[in-house]
């Protein structure tokens, strides 16, 4: 079997050096591999693991578990599947015997049929290990290597993998459904005037969490079988001659329920098994009945969905999953509110968040860490995981006792929050972590949780300056704070006593000054904070704060999660940004990384962040001042920047343009709240956003205004609804903004902008705005479009740059506008006359064409965007010759001899660009499917010692002694002009440094 087992790896590429581990592995994938690796061995039974790596070469994230059968069965494989989903990490099980592979897909449910498991849930192939070996490898190649760290696997299996049947997912599903039963049950028993003295939510949610505390306590076992609780346990509470052997015979019976509760708070201590106020009157009999056939799967609600319950084992439930079960808790106020979506911080981000500040590895040595915002404890948890494994690795042992988990959690870990519920479930969070590191028994005959609440664990506003959490300077502070545009009474003092401003009112950015506070002056904080606010709200106080944060502190890391938002929180639309700063202020000589991930629109974007070198900048600190760089460097390269730069500093806004020809604008009526009675609209042309028409459209098309109520009703610039006016809509339509020039009156909403004045000088700006250029420049610079909304402000509108225009160009722009509204004259003509106003050079219409081409038809088109399909011919021969142009302009002179182009079946190609042999214009292009993963493998292996991986940056650049090799994947996005010259210039910088050694 275990040659079997290694000729398995060797068909898929996957060894010790690329995340494989095994039981004859060494130690070199860290605490974080080792820990898994022997919680799966232990609770699943597996007997290999292959981990994802990231771009710097660290294993990471489950992919694929391996367990070996002498002889297949079928239960006994349907029973691997149904823990490896409770495992809820990698979404591939690979049952391997003697004559076949069973390939089983983790995230589909297992099913329970007549009582027992279903062994073709799941099932995705069957693979025959005794044909030959050619079979053998073209039957595997879809599990290669190549394919699971490039993404390709699950980009052609995306329908496949649903995040909806994942363990996560329906477990969450599973308990919404239930406590919303249980709060309904007890809202219809009490009078509706009781309801705000009766504390129903709470009870519902402390009654599931002891449950779910219980059902832990109860299933977790150690290698013997034997699970924490000593044999007959649960007799002592029977009422009656009946055995009682567990939680949910107890549940039959409210006195012996409320009896197991005040066994366990007496035995464990600590802050786990209190009763809410009232909670013991309210609860019944029958609401413990509904929980038992809950926990038994004999309850129907939820169309039957709730069968799912017997599936679960609490043996293998990861125990960030169970905290995650207390943040949805937590943030859930009523039975209203089940549907919103996600309420809690996703562990991939907490994890990324923390492997900048306390990652898995290193030394242990005493430190203090502290939450400000600490919710359901889900950072503080992670953090006092690592480090307890730094500990033990520290120590040389694999084991560690009650006593000394109990010291490093009190002294090490704090939290604050103002919420009382949020610091108990955060207690109940550590705690149950704690458990995890000790054997079944042991918590048992050993342990007494430490009580965290007030000591540790603080209820607090955090700007309160009387509370000890004040008194203590931090190693590390990170957490994910209150992101409301809302300040407490004490947030406001402290902003007031230190002399400091916030934009919008937003207390994420009062956090982040007070932790500077609070932090050593070599210590880290790391938060994560909207990024609207963060990086690209422009008002006044927005870039006050901005400006002191970065003189005050010296910020290393930005990671502007904005693109993930709809991954990270579902129906939240606030994006996000984290950012990694230490309170030293004069230390500004490192330039920070600022990193932007793109998601890649496969299953793998809500388990992992896809980071591309193309995704990454260092930004210089003298150029933080500049607002723009932010949004420049989210979507564009150094020389849309330049671009950017040309536009600004050559022609002045529009606002300008507005003033010096003395025009009137102003944002259009709004009804709003209707409480104003306007009859001067009644019955005039209406211009709709909904059905605008560029240029012009007839008043014969026009609705008629037959209402008089409104909100505002633009008293002071009504010229804007008379004609001549040009009307701009303020939202766009495939990534083109639009406006139109009318010659009669008519009035329209605050969704579209007006402008009164000349008409020649209208139909000049209706050019513009209805160009490719202005939407090139609001999608590289605009605080809200393609972060968050799909609309411009009409401050950005104001803002764009005008050419000035003298009497020949604007004769030239009506005649062009009169053709455009009679549909004479092309789309083209209208571009060739902006691009000849703004003295475009021909590279940079191409980087205009490539932001919107590629740019936005990915944020618009997701996955199945034209930036993922395979290139054409042209395509790679166009980023080759641009290469090699840019190349010999930088240079001076011709150093690419020739190019040759491999690729074939493989996610990745090759362009060899070769400095020596025969001179030649054209590209050679080489399809090969053996050809292109011969090539692949040896530039492969020639990264390994730098831990970089070619499959896994997907971008990279190999320099031998005579020839540059780039490797990339073949999608369109990477091979399009805008990355050619961005290649270009890097290879040159490359050269440059190199020289410089």
């Amino acid at each position: 079997m275990k040659n079997i087992l290694e000729n398995l790896f060797e068909s898929l590429d996957i060894n010790e050096n690329n995340g494989l581990m095994h039981g004859n592995s060494d130690t070199s994938l860290g605490n974080f591999q080792q820990l898994f690796y022997n919680q799966a061995k232990e609770k699943i039974g597996v007997d290999a693991v292959y981990f994802l790596r990231d771009t710097d070469g660290i294993a990471k994230i489950p992919l694929i578990y391996f367990s070996m059968m002498e002889t297949y069965n079928p239960n006994m494989a349907a029973r691997l599947h149904q823990l490896s989903w409770n495992m809820g990490e990698a979404p591939l099980l690979f049952v391997v015997t003697p004559t076949e592979l069973k390939i089983f897909n983790n995230y589909k449910t297992p099913q329970n049929v007549d009582g027992s498991l279903n062994p073709n849930a799941g099932l995705i192939d069957t693979i025959s290990l005794i044909t030959d070996l050619e079979t053998q490898r073209q039957k595997l190649q879809p599990y290669n290597r190549s394919l699971l760290e490039s993404g390709e696997y699950w980009r052609r299996c995306k329908e496949r993998f649903d995040v909806g049947t994942r363990i996560d997912t329906t477990l969450m599903n599973n308990l919404k459904a239930m406590r919303r039963k249980l709060i309904n049950m007890i809202k219809l028993r009490i009078p509706e005037d009781s309801w705000g003295s009766v504390n129903y939510v709470s009870i519902v949610h402390s009654l599931l969490s002891r449950s779910i505390l219980i059902k832990y306590l109860e299933e977790r076992k150690d290698a013997n079988g034997q699970s924490i609780f000593p044999d007959n346990f649960y007799n002592q509470f029977s009422t009656s001659n009946t055995a009682y052997k567990s939680y949910t015979d107890v549940l039959g019976d409210k006195e012996a329920t409320y009896k197991l509760f005040a066994v366990l708070e007496k035995k464990f201590n600590g802050d786990m098994f209190p009763l809410v106020e009232n909670e013991y009157e309210t609860v019944t009999d029958l609401d413990l009945q509904e929980l038992k056939a809950f926990l038994l799967g004999d309850s129907d609600l939820e169309n039957q969905q709730l069968v799912l319950w017997p599936l679960y084992d609490f043996n293998v439930i990861p125990i960030q999953i169970i905290s995650s079960i207390y943040e949805l808790f937590f943030h859930l106020a009523d039975n209203e509110d089940d549907d919103k979506g996600t309420y809690y911080t996703p562990l991939h981000l907490v994890d990324t968040l923390l492997d900048e500040v306390y990652s898995w590895d290193g030394k242990y040595e005493p430190i203090k860490i502290i939450d400000p915002s600490c919710g359901s404890g889900i950072f503080l948890v992670e953090i006092y995981r690592r480090m307890v494994c730094r500990w033990m690795n520290t120590h040389y042992t694999s084991n560690i006792n009650a006593a000394q988990l109990i010291k490093l959690l009190k002294d090490n870990i704090y939290g604050v929050d103002i919420n009382e519920e949020a610091i108990r479930v955060a207690s109940f969070s550590l705690s149950l972590a704690l458990c995890d590191f000790l054997d079944p028994r042991s918590i048992w005959d050993t342990l007494v949780f430490p009580k965290m609440i007030g000591s540790n664990l603080i209820i607090s506003d955090f700007f309160s300056n009387t509370e000890k959490f004040n008194k203590i300077k931090y190693d590390v502070i990170i957490g994910n704070p209150p992101w409301q545009s809302q300040l407490t009474d004490l947030a406001l003092q402290y902003l007031r006593e230190n002399e400091k401003v916030v934009g919008d009112k937003q207390i994420a950015q009062a956090f982040s000054i007070k932790c500077s506070q609070l932090c050593k002056e070599n210590g880290w904080v790391c938060l994560l904070m909207p990024s609207k606010g963060f990086l690209f709200n422009r008002s006044l106080k927005s870039r006050q704060y901005r400006q002191d944060f970065f003189v005050s502190n010296t910020v290393s890391v930005i990671i502007n999660f904005s693109i993930y938002r709809k991954f990270l929180f579902e129906h939240a639309s606030g994006p996000s940004a984290g950012v990694i700063y230490s309170p030293i202020k004069n230390d500004k000589t490192q330039p920070i990384f600022y990193c932007t991930p793109k998601p890649q629109f496969t299953m793998q974007d809500h388990k992992k962040f896809s980071i591309e070198p193309n995704d990454i900048c260092k930004i210089p600190y003298e150029i933080i001042r500049d607002d723009r760089i932010w949004k420049i460097a989210m979507w564009g390269g150094p020389r849309d920047l330049e671009l950017i730069d040309k536009l600004q500093s050559t022609y002045s806004p529009l606002s300008k343009f507005l003033d010096e020809h003395e025009m009137v604008s102003a944002e259009g009526f709004k009804r709003g709240n209707r409480k104003k009675v306007c009859n001067d609209f009644w019955d005039m042309p209406c211009i709709e956003a909904k059905s605008f028409v560029p240029y012009y459209s007839p008043e014969d098309n026009e609705s008629r205004v037959d209402y008089t109520d409104f909100e505002c009703i633009v008293l002071k610039k009504r010229e804007i609804f008379k004609a001549p006016h040009l009307v701009i809509k303020q939202s766009h339509k495939k990534a083109r903004f639009l406006a139109s020039v009318l010659d009669y009156d008519a009035v329209f909403n605050h969704s579209l902008l007006g402008v009164h004045g000349d008409i020649n000088y209208l139909k000049y700006l209706c050019l513009i705005i209805n160009s490719k250029l202005f939407s090139y420049y609001h999608l590289m610079t605009n605080r809200k479009w393609l972060v968050e909304r799909d609309e411009l402000e009409a401050g950005d509108i104001w803002n764009t740059p005008i050419p000035k225009v003298d009497s020949n160009q604007l004769k030239d722009a009506v005649a062009l506008f009169d053709d455009l509204k009679e549909r004479k004259n092309s789309e083209g003509d209208l571009q060739k006359f902006i691009y000849q106003m703004y003295h475009l050079q021909s590279y940079e219409v191409e980087l205009l064409n490539d932001a919107l081409d590629y740019t936005y038809d990915y944020f618009s088109q997701k996955g199945s965007s034209v930036t993922f399909k395979q290139p054409a011919n042209a395509t790679y021969e166009s980023y080759f010759k641009t290469l090699r142009d840019i190349l010999k302009n930088s240079f001076g002179k011709e150093i690419i001899c020739n190019g040759q182009l491999i690729t074939g079946d493989s996610p990745l190609t090759v362009l060899c660009l070769c400095l020596e042999g025969k001179y030649s214009e054209d590209l050679w292009i080489n399809y090969g499917t053996d050809n292109i993963h011969t090539m692949l493998q040896t530039l492969d292996t020639m990264l390994t010692e730098s831990r970089q991986n070619i499959f896994i940056r997907r971008n990279v650049r190999i320099y031998g002694q005579d020839a540059i090799y780039v490797i990339k994947p073949n999608q369109k996005k990477y091979w399009n002009y805008s990355a050619a010259c961005r290649d270009a210039d890097e290879i040159f910088a490359d050269f440059a440094k190199s020289q410089e050694v």
